[in-house]
């Protein structure tokens, strides 16, 4: 009886131990990415979806906390929908409140992660679950699971470069499934009165692909929220 009761205060003390260490990572996670309170990327968009043919493209990429995200094509469409989604790891999670869960750790490209699940702590948030996969040294976070009311369940694979010190990372590349996800307005109004793009199935592994590739960042110059609107 001794026994089994020493057992279960080490396992509950081994809990909260854990727990506290996925909220110090999640803290230092938003530290640094809301050192950023705006930027102004330069990138290249590429978009594989299966049944669409969309050229690869040089956009403006405009944030600004705590989750105001935008994407312009030169001629000033908007390409990303909106709502919960967002392929920007700063709109995911900065000035929003969760309940961090260590899930132990997991291998990626040969790098040491530690998993930590976010349930949100707003009920009627529009996310469901998030899942980091993030380097405990530098707070980075390399992989984002997310599942949504609206738009399922999509993923958000990063890779850090000359930015790394401010969280932004140099490669994005975002998947998503084309059954359940609502495809960007600004994208299918290209092929709008199209019958080919309208009666298209999905067809490979019935996901769809959007790389962000940056080549700089213009951080913190003071982004209004008009941008926005």
């Amino acid at each position: 009886m001794k026994n089994s009761l020493l057992i279960s205060c080490f396992l509950l003390l081994y809990s909260c131990l854990q727990a506290q260490d996925a909220d110090k990572l999640l803290a230092s996670v938003k530290a640094k990415l809301e050192s950023v309170k705006d930027y102004t990327g330069e990138a290249t968009l590429s978009v594989n979806v299966s049944f669409m043919n969309v050229p690869d493209s040089r956009v403006k990429v405009y944030f600004l906390q705590p989750d105001q995200f935008k994407i312009l094509k030169p001629d000033g469409i908007s390409i990303l929908p909106k709502g919960g989604m967002s392929i920007s790891l700063n709109s995911l999670i900065s000035g929003k409140e969760f309940t961090a869960v260590p899930a132990g750790y997991t291998s990626m490209n040969g790098r040491k992660l530690a998993t930590i699940k976010l349930l949100p702590v707003n009920e009627n948030s529009d996310i469901v679950l998030s899942t980091l996969l993030v380097d405990e040294t530098t707070a980075l976070v390399w992989k984002a699971t997310t599942t949504t009311r609206e738009n399922g369940t999509y993923e958000s694979i990063l890779e850090y470069g000359r930015f790394a010190r401010w969280g932004l990372p140099d490669k994005i590349l975002f998947v998503f499934n084309t059954n359940t996800f609502k495809l960007p307005k600004g994208v299918t109004m290209e092929y709008e009165g199209s019958k080919k793009a309208a009666t298209s199935k999905p067809q490979g592994d019935g996901k769809g692909r959007v790389t962000l590739v940056y080549s700089n960042y213009t951080i913190n110059t003071g982004l209004k929220p008009a941008l926005f609107k």
